[in-house]
């Protein structure tokens, strides 16, 4: 399977260790709110994900393919395809995130169609969903501009970091649809 994804500015490539500290710098970030799993608390916290991604691209049960972006030799967010969320693995969720210094540069945007593009052309499923905080334009604006549909406004979430209840969209696209954009 391919690992490495080029773009026309970035490159997207496996988390690795040694990618702690720049992880951290987006990942440790008091101001992502709009974030399940971040900000991370501490250092350490980050270190055990990078550990933990890390190890997964070694495993044939890979099923969470966790992706640096890289601008100009510098880390500058993440992204990954989870099969996870389907017990059958039968489609995959994106997800992805930015360093705020990185912002309303297109970054998320060439990121997230590359990484459609990796879920399609590797992973047989046939359809890609990816979830948004309802007041996350910016992450609503990447998931529109790379071909996915809104399927439902009325979700919501709950932050385990904080307890916040927040509504959630959810955007899907499907194999067919992503073909006919090629």
């Amino acid at each position: 399977m391919e690992k490495g994804i080029e773009t026309k500015r970035l490159t997207l490539r496996p988390v690795q260790l040694g990618d702690e500290k720049e992880i951290h710098e987006y990942a440790g970030d008091k101001e992502i709110t709009m974030m399940f799993w971040l900000p991370n608390d501490s250092f350490e916290e980050t270190a055990e994900f990078v550990k933990r991604n890390a190890a997964d691209w070694d495993s044939p049960d890979q099923l969470d393919y966790e992706f640096v972006i890289v601008y100009e030799g510098k880390i500058i967010g993440g992204c990954d395809a989870d099969l996870s969320h389907s017990e059958d693995h039968s489609y995959a969720t994106l997800g992805w995130i930015i360093n705020k210094n990185y912002r309303n540069q297109g970054f998320a945007s060439e990121a997230a169609a590359a990484l459609l593009d990796f879920a399609f052309t590797n992973l047989s499923i046939n359809k890609v969903y990816a979830q948004c905080d309802c007041k996350n334009a910016a992450s609503f604006g990447v998931m529109k501009k790379i071909g996915m549909t809104l399927v439902d406004d009325k979700g919501t979430r709950t932050y385990p970091k904080t307890g916040i209840t927040s509504g959630e969209f959810t955007c899907l696209i499907t194999r067919e649809e992503w073909e006919n954009r090629k």
